[in-house]
């Protein structure tokens, strides 16, 4: 079944000084040997992905994780549409603990009747039937 990555994943594991970075190096090494069947992640997470590996790790940081995320096979990038952001907006003022793109993370993911999402962020407990996992 599919599930959602989000930023901080990605970060955690391209950055060693991350908190998280071993679990986010786990989380996505099981992505890449299909442990993990199928991730999905939103244009706002690759945005999202892209612009904080470039403030933590210069241009040629942000632009190999870039690579990375949009030359992989088992990752899906889902474009938001209206009605996403629509929902996002109304996640976002319901869930103070909620940045505005977990927020839409959100609204896809309940679009798609997708319940899992690998996160470090406990914003995402909040949410009734959002199920955050931190290990593969």
């Amino acid at each position: 079944m599919p599930c959602f990555i989000d930023t901080v994943v990605f970060i955690a594991a391209y950055f060693p000084r991350e908190i998280h970075h071993l679990q986010g190096k786990e989380i996505i090494t099981a992505l890449e040997s299909r442990q993990i069947k199928q991730g999905l992640i939103t244009d706002y997470i690759l945005d999202e992905v892209a612009t904080l590996a470039r403030r933590r790790g210069g241009v040629n940081a942000s632009n190999q994780i870039l690579d990375t995320l949009l030359g992989s096979p088992n990752l899906e990038t889902l474009k938001i549409n209206k009605n996403h952001s629509e929902a996002g907006i109304a996640f976002f003022k319901r869930y103070d603990r909620l940045s505005f793109t977990d927020a839409v993370t959100v609204a896809v993911m309940k679009d798609q009747a997708i319940n899992t999402i690998y996160s470090f962020d406990a914003g995402f407990d909040t949410v009734p039937g959002i199920v955050r996992m931190s290990k593969p």
